[in-house]
């Protein structure tokens, strides 16, 4: 580590100014009934993406002299946002392209100006993604009720801060890392997308049904679909029982006695592995865990309880071999049923399965039984229309299963520079730069 680089309390690299370490304002001061669709914008942990560096809508908002009584919890773009209550550890940057340039923070965020000319956004935002920080927050975090810190904690943070010029190189090498990851997740939303649209157009909306021409019948055999519908359904269709096509099994619960040290055994992987890949927060084991239920590349997971709108739903594992942790389902095709026709089927069963969960939602979780489950019908094609939609839809299945297994590469690959690079211990140069494909 270089000389000139300075270990420092987060509250030394902040703006002189009023305000520049800032938190949420009293809960008597902000509540549901000053919410409105237009006006200033106010964050809430809602707003923090758990895939990506910033902030985003949408929003709810208050009025403008609301705001103004505000004025010691605003933030702006280039601020850095966290989370001080619930999912500590929480860290997001306000960017430029929202629209506001003023935003409030609600009762349960804090907020950073920092001093440009001191240290840069990006780098206090990769700081308090690191193992070094994250260490420390759950260290000083206070357990008692809901586990939340405060602006005392955050002022101390400690840091290490180089010269400004090291900083941009260390943020420019990390941020091309997570562009390249946004860029895959563009391309899996699209291809994502367009099986959802091709599933609608024949097994939802029945659009080929009596038009031989369809623009999704080219190239395929004839005859694929009859001329009528009948009770609603293509002539000849039917419909089935959900747990008739696939079985859902859960995985495993574990203990504490079994997890081992972090890179032994296997990954467990629970909602937040799914959404983020295996990462410094991910627990290890080498059984298992209770009735363990192994996973690999391509496997259809479907997570049952939790957030119903940010949880609960359907998935593709592109992660690699880990133990699936309970609370998620691993959803195997009966024999005769297409991967690409289930994916397909549950992400069209999405709005269903939160409406259920919302339904038997307690204590801000809800969840999708197998009792749920055994109640919901689906059609089921004839063999042949599913083999033809097997043909289209298996090349995007086959992209969204390696577009994830690329971003989980990328993911693992930032998680292990981010120690190095902001200890000093790799310059950044040294690193090899990422260049796109």
């Amino acid at each position: 580590m270089s000389g000139r680089w300075r270990e420092l309390p987060l509250e030394e690299v902040a703006a002189d100014a009023a305000g520049a370490i800032a938190g949420g304002p009293f809960g008597s001061d902000l509540g549901s009934a000053d919410y409105q669709d237009h006006g200033v914008p106010v964050i809430r942990g809602a707003n923090f993406d758990g895939e990506g560096r910033f902030i985003r809508g949408p929003f709810v908002h208050v009025s403008p002299e609301k705001a103004a009584a505000l004025a010691r919890n605003q933030a702006r773009p280039g601020d850095v946002v966290f989370t001080q209550r619930g999912s500590v550890g929480q860290v997001a940057l306000i960017p430029d392209d929202l629209g506001h340039d003023t935003f409030v923070i609600s009762q349960s965020q804090m907020k950073l100006t920092c001093d440009r000319a001191k240290i840069l956004p990006e780098l206090v935002y990769y700081w308090f993604r690191s193992p070094q920080v994250l260490d420390y927050l759950d260290r000083h975090t206070i357990a008692t009720g809901v586990p939340h810190t405060n602006l005392g904690i955050l002022r101390q943070t400690p840091i290490l801060v180089p010269p400004l010029a090291e900083q941009r190189e260390i943020v420019d090498h990390l941020l091309a890392l997570d562009d390249r990851i946004a860029a895959l997740r563009g391309l899996i939303a699209g291809s994502e997308r367009l099986l959802e649209l091709l599933f609608a157009a024949w097994f939802i909306d029945f659009e080929p049904v009596g038009d031989p021409h369809h623009p999704t019948l080219r190239g395929l055999a004839s005859g694929l679909f009859p001329a009528t519908l009948e009770g609603g359904i293509p002539r000849g269709w039917r419909h089935l029982g959900i747990l008739e096509i696939a079985e859902f099994r859960n995985g495993a619960a574990f203990g504490s006695g079994d997890f081992s040290e972090a890179g032994v055994g296997l990954p467990v992987i629970k909602i937040a592995e799914i959404h983020r890949g295996v990462g410094p927060q991910t627990r290890w084991s080498t059984a298992g865990g209770r009735r363990p239920l192994r996973l690999d590349d391509g496997d259809l997971l479907f997570a049952w309880s939790g957030n119903p709108q940010t949880s609960i739903g359907t998935s593709l594992w592109g992660g690699g071999a880990g133990w699936l942790n309970q609370h998620i389902y691993k959803v195997i095709p009966q024999e005769g049923v297409d991967g690409a026709y289930l994916y397909g089927l549950l992400r069209s069963l999405q709005g269903s399965f939160v409406e259920i969960a919302r339904n038997h939602q307690t204590t801000g979780l809800g969840h999708v039984a197998k009792k749920d489950l055994r109640r919901l019908e689906v059609i089921w094609p004839p063999v042949a229309v599913r083999a033809a939609f097997a043909e289209l839809a298996g090349p995007l299945l086959g992209a969204l299963v390696e577009g994830q297994r690329e971003i989980f590469t990328l993911a693992r690959a930032r998680d292990l520079l981010l120690p190095h690079l902001l200890g000093g211990h790799l310059r950044a140069g040294e690193v090899v730069p990422l260049r796109p494909r």
